[in-house]
């Protein structure tokens, strides 16, 4: 290996061991707001599993589910870039339970107007993270990147905080019941996600 090479490798196993170090902080951190569940996803969730073909992560992308908003953890300095993203329990479970109830299309439509509406892809990416590699069989389409398809894993994560419930949550919204089942459900008081 060359001297150059070597020292874009040095370069880059620093930079995640940074990443590794300031997510283990802002962990640790986030415990005293009392999360349903953390999760890091995007570019640095996808290094560490191994999918190395897209560019070294240039930062930390964090979906914090919970009603407490962590803004002491917000504003700290943790050394890299870190992009939170948060959503209401309930707006978590609300998109669970659309996934696991609605007609493709409405769910669909649901998540992609909200896209729309917020300027943020952040409920298209929980849905993702919710159904699994499998996202694209419910019709979720992959973001296109300089007209060609992106072919990176959205759904690709590792559970920071509150693995028990959201395994929980992903298998409620992975059974699909669709919208005829949802009436026998309400019927007999099976509709609901309990926390």
């Amino acid at each position: 290996m060359n001297t150059e090479k070597q020292a874009t490798m040095e370069s880059i196993e620093s930079k995640i061991e940074r990443f590794t170090k300031a997510m283990e902080s802002i962990t640790e951190d986030l415990k005293e707001y009392y999360p349903k569940a953390v999760l890091l996803f995007g570019s640095l969730a996808r290094w560490l599993a191994g999918k190395r073909f897209d560019h070294p992560p240039n930062d930390m992308d964090l979906l914090i589910v919970g009603n407490t908003k962590p803004f002491k953890v917000e504003k700290k300095d943790y050394g890299v870039a870190v992009e939170f993203n948060r959503l209401l329990v309930d707006q978590m479970v609300g998109i669970a339970k659309s996934l696991r109830y609605d007609a493709k299309v409405k769910a669909l439509s649901k998540l992609y107007s909200k896209n729309v509406v917020k300027q943020h892809s952040i409920d298209v990416i929980a849905a993702c993270l919710l159904l699994g590699s499998r996202y694209n069989e419910f019709g979720i389409e992959q973001i296109e990147l300089d007209g060609l398809i992106d072919k990176r894993d959205y759904s690709m994560h590792r559970v920071l905080l509150g693995e028990d419930w959201w395994n929980r949550l992903r298998n409620y919204a992975l059974e699909r019941r669709g919208p005829w089942n949802r009436y026998a459900d309400r019927i007999i008081q099976n509709e609901e996600f309990i926390p």
